[in-house]
């Protein structure tokens, strides 16, 4: 919902009222914080549900392995859109503060996780 606001109203009323660069620079950059943030919780989940269901091959895998190797995975993936290596999440143009604001959402988002968890409904403990 932010995504979308942000994208059809709010960086147009920027735009048009002439604000201060810094608030630009922040609406403008606020995407990439979101994928950062939505990607790394979805890896996380992903790998999560893998280490229970194949937990023969995985179930040892420690939860903090599994959280470092979703923000692995994730800043990769973030990094290199950022880098134009590729365009799998969208057409993106290169901004050095889109880069930082995908780092704060990226280390922001593994901190929360190794602070807080992951959520779980099935009882195992997803916190170290």
């Amino acid at each position: 919902m932010a995504f979308i606001l942000n994208k059809l109203y709010i960086r147009n009323w920027i735009l048009e009222n002439d604000m201060p660069e810094f608030i630009k620079i922040v609406t403008f950059s606020i995407p990439n914080l979101i994928e950062a943030i939505i990607v790394t919780l979805i890896s996380t989940g992903i790998l999560l549900q893998m280490r229970q269901h194949f937990s023969k091959k995985f179930g040892s895998m420690k939860i903090k392995h599994v959280h470092i190797l979703a923000s692995s995975v994730t800043t990769i993936y973030v990094i290199s859109q950022e880098l134009k290596f590729h365009n799998l999440g969208g057409n993106n143009v290169y901004d050095p503060y889109d880069l930082i604001a995908s780092f704060i959402g990226l280390i922001g988002t593994f901190g929360l996780i190794r602070l807080f968890g992951f959520a779980d409904k099935t009882g195992i403990d997803t916190r170290d």
